[in-house]
């Protein structure tokens, strides 16, 4: 999907022992959670002025006086609002903008050099880096496939269970995995099969939109589940660790938390889907034999696959298991636990070769994620260490009110529209710092408040921009003003669900707010 290919500098090696792709013509994943559609075809001179209307508006905040804000206080500002508007308007790659933190702070001397720089080479982005390259073995193998195949066998021919059970089968799988991976392996088996049996036209075809959207829309629901399950719970939980606690946040402290929130966003959108996303057939005949067919041709698994899932596996279980072995093994952190098994799959060899080469996981790595994500966390320590956060904080606590439910309204709203055209880790990295210092200045703990905007950040329905399954459903052609009409619909409900529990659970569930 243009800027966002999984594509590196080099060509992809051949797979070996497994077929070829469902579709070779077809859109390349956008990224883990950030699509970015290319904006070379748009015309030049609009291009250009938003190009140019970034750096305006920063100078413009840096030199305006402002109530008297500090110098440091007002560039932090412009650089916020210059980065919320390439991240929006996109004239040049989401990563190009991450990297402005760097320039930018070291120019004007918005915030220590040193703490900028560190942002790149945080914990959490080694943790990307090595969960792409352990996914990255599951795609060389096919394994990926596989359990996206085997995880539909008893899906039936009923339309509506169908798109029921995908919808269902991709939130689980993102619970634990990237949504856009999930999207990357679930949506072209979902195409194929509708193919299969003629089905050629998503676009004009009511049921072949409803599959692939029900997909792209499960890979959102499920990926707030874990902070495995996308790059934005893992700003997130990076914000926790540095602004509130100031110490590790465990794995497992956010599914717990989070396992009620899931659960309902997962209900909701069942329900949305059963009784919204109506089909314009009652069957799909053939479409469980062709899964089974292609789950018969992959054959037994194979060695390989079986080493990929021990690895992934054991980082997984390492991950959450954390608090079994914090204090005998203290600098094994889930980051590095995937890292160690990334570095492990690089050394086994079975009679194939090696497991995965440099040159196979650089191919199929994310890099631009990485530097969209680091430059998350960069404008967000320049905000807070600036002090423009709490400068945002003091002009909104007027209008907040001391119980903190219209500020969550506020942030969520603010939250759920950004999402929708931008890149949802950048939602993140925008609102987040902000909400921080807003529920601090009332007094409240903002733990509680962090995890609802983070959830909402995970439901990007209305446009391809937000995240990588509505992208990637983009790219096979579905019916775009289905997916906007409904997804609208959709965010609207879940905002108002999930203000409304988040707030509950914040107010009356102690635990909620425990990091």
């Amino acid at each position: 999907m243009g800027e966002w290919s999984i594509g590196g500098s080099g060509s992809p090696e051949a797979t070996p022992g497994r077929s070829a792709p469902i579709e070779p013509g077809q859109p390349a994943p956008a990224g883990l959670d950030q699509p970015a559609p290319s904006t070379a075809a748009r015309p030049g001179p609009a291009k250009l002025r938003h190009l140019l209307a970034g750096p305006i508006i920063f100078a413009v905040l840096l030199l305006a006086p402002l109530d008297g804000l500090a110098f440091e206080t007002r560039g932090a500002m412009g650089l916020l609002v210059w980065m919320a508007w390439w991240w929006i308007a996109r004239p040049v790659h989401l990563a190009v903008t991450g990297l402005l933190p760097l320039p930018i702070a070291a120019i004007f001397g918005l915030a220590p050099m040193d703490e900028v720089a560190t942002s790149y080479a945080q914990d959490t982005i080694l943790l990307l880096l090595g969960a792409n390259i352990l996914t990255s073995v599951w795609t060389r193998w096919g394994l990926d496939r596989r359990i996206g195949l085997g995880a539909l066998l008893s899906v039936g021919t009923d339309a509506s269970r169908q798109i029921l059970v995908w919808f269902l089968v991709s939130a689980a799988l993102s619970s634990v995995l990237p949504n856009t991976i999930v999207a990357a392996t679930m949506i072209p088996i979902v195409v194929a099969m509708l193919r299969s049996i003629g089905i050629e036209d998503l676009w004009n075809s009511r049921v072949g939109t409803a599959l692939v959207i029900a997909v792209a829309w499960g890979t959102s629901a499920g990926g707030a589940a874990t902070p495995l399950g996308g790059a934005p719970n893992l700003l997130a939980v990076g914000f926790i660790e540095e602004s509130i606690t100031g110490q590790e946040f465990l794995f497992l402290t956010w599914a717990l938390r989070i396992a009620p929130v899931t659960a309902v966003i997962v209900l909701v959108m069942f329900l949305f889907l059963r009784f919204v996303m109506r089909p314009d057939v009652a069957t799909l005949p053939g479409s469980e034999d062709y899964i089974r067919d292609e789950l018969r041709a992959l054959g037994p698994m194979q060695t390989e696959e079986k080493w990929g899932l021990v690895l992934f596996t054991v980082a997984t279980v390492l991950a959450f298991g954390r608090p079994l072995y914090a204090d005998l093994v203290p600098g094994l952190t889930p980051a590095f636990a995937f890292v160690a098994m990334a570095v492990a799959s690089f050394t086994i060899r079975t009679r194939k070769g090696p497991l995965i080469t440099w040159a196979f996981a650089q191919s199929h790595m994310y890099w631009g994620l990485f530097y969209l994500f680091a430059g998350g966390i960069a404008l967000g320590r320049i905000l807070s260490g600036s002090g423009a956060a709490e400068a945002f904080a003091n002009a909104l606590v007027p209008y907040a009110g001391s119980g903190g439910f219209v500020a969550v309204l506020i942030f969520s709203l603010a939250t759920m529209v950004l999402t929708q055209v931008t890149s949802n880790t950048a939602a993140i990295a925008i609102v987040v710092p902000i909400t921080i210092s807003t529920f601090q200045s009332l007094g409240l703990n903002p733990i509680p408040f962090v995890y609802i905007v983070a959830v909402v950040g995970n439901c990007g329905f209305v446009l391809p921009s937000s995240a990588g399954g509505p992208a990637i459903a983009a790219g096979y052609g579905v019916n775009l003003q289905t997916m906007a009409v409904k997804g609208l619909f959709a965010s609207v409900l879940l905002l108002v669900t999930l203000v409304l529990l988040g707030y509950a659970l914040a107010r009356w569930w102690p635990a909620f707010g425990v990091a």
